[in-house]
């Protein structure tokens, strides 16, 4: 069926700015595009949160939360006194940007017009083997609508989620704004961000096993030491051993920061097997001997 305006209804119309469908409509809540309408609506005299929380039945708080939407848009702006400063007044604090992504219906809408948007979300699905919850339609739309990801990398994103049984939104939006971060824009440099991490988690698995350090998901931090130790530097299973024991015999308990610390000198110094160790300890006192004996020559031999 079409529809069409109805011209009766336009005796006393408002201005809408085109910016508002051209850039937010698919973002902004139901509440946020209300919120504005009463402002455009009373555009000549004004109107404050709380007529407007009356008229909309709606928390004064949340009233704010959408004129502080809009005046972040660029849509609206304060016209509010500024209070006088004083000397000792603090700076206040920059206001950050709040992440908005659309409602399940308003991805609903969107789809029907916007092909790739609607084969992700069944193509998702079918990934995960089951119908996605609210938020993880939100997660991948926001994704494709807002930061222009690809859908064949969103999917692999949901693919290598299943794979680590990681599912979560926080997961996803995570990997996917850490990929964003690392530039990746095709599938080749989204499969070597796996392929990267995959690396790490060997390594990881390595230190778990020479540390005795009961299985868990590893931090970034974990993964960072294990990257730098294992993949970077290359030590084996028992230069590793031969860390941790030094670190127990001298803090009584596993410093992973003592270990860093143990095997950059070795790094460093080129050291690469326990051998080379022994050595270079040798050498050490080796070096200290000779001192000592010349120094009792020299004691000796000197003059009262």
């Amino acid at each position: 069926m079409k529809y069409i305006i109805n011209a009766a209804a336009m005796a006393t119309p408002f201005f809408v700015p085109a910016q508002v469908v051209d850039e937010h409509i698919r973002l902004a809540t139901g509440n946020q595009l209300k919120v504005l309408l009463c402002m455009l609506k009373n555009i000549s005299s004004g109107a404050n949160e709380t007529a407007i929380a009356e008229f909309l039945r709606l928390p004064e708080a949340e009233v704010l939360d959408a004129l502080e939407f809009w005046a972040q848009a660029g849509l609206l702006t304060s016209v509010d006194s500024p209070a006088p400063k004083k000397e000792s007044s603090p700076k206040p604090k920059a206001v950050k940007p709040v992440t908005v992504k659309p409602t399940r219906e308003e991805v609903a809408e969107i789809a029907v017009n916007d092909e790739k948007l609607s084969f992700m979300l069944q193509e998702a699905e079918m990934k995960l083997g089951r119908s996605m919850r609210a938020g993880e339609i939100q997660n991948l739309a926001w994704l494709y609508l807002d930061h222009d990801m690809d859908i064949s990398i969103i999917l692999m994103l949901v693919e290598y989620a299943v794979s680590e049984g990681k599912t979560t939104v926080a997961f996803i939006e995570s990997t996917a704004l850490a990929w964003l971060d690392a530039g990746v824009s095709s599938l080749a440099e989204a499969e070597e961000q796996i392929e990267a991490r995959n690396r790490k988690k060997t390594a990881w698995g390595l230190i778990q096993s020479v540390f005795g350090i009961d299985r868990h998901s590893p931090s970034d931090k974990e993964l960072e030491y294990a990257q730098k130790w294992v993949v970077e530097w290359g030590f084996t299973r028992e230069m590793l051993r031969e860390a941790y024991n030094r670190c127990v015999d001298q803090k009584t308990k596993l410093d992973m920061r003592y270990i860093n610390g143990i095997l950059e000198r070795w790094h460093k110094e080129g050291i690469t097997s326990p051998a080379q160790i022994s050595e270079g300890g040798k050498k050490t006192d080796d070096s200290m001997a000779r001192y000592d004996k010349d120094l009792v020559k020299t004691l000796l031999n000197k003059d009262d």
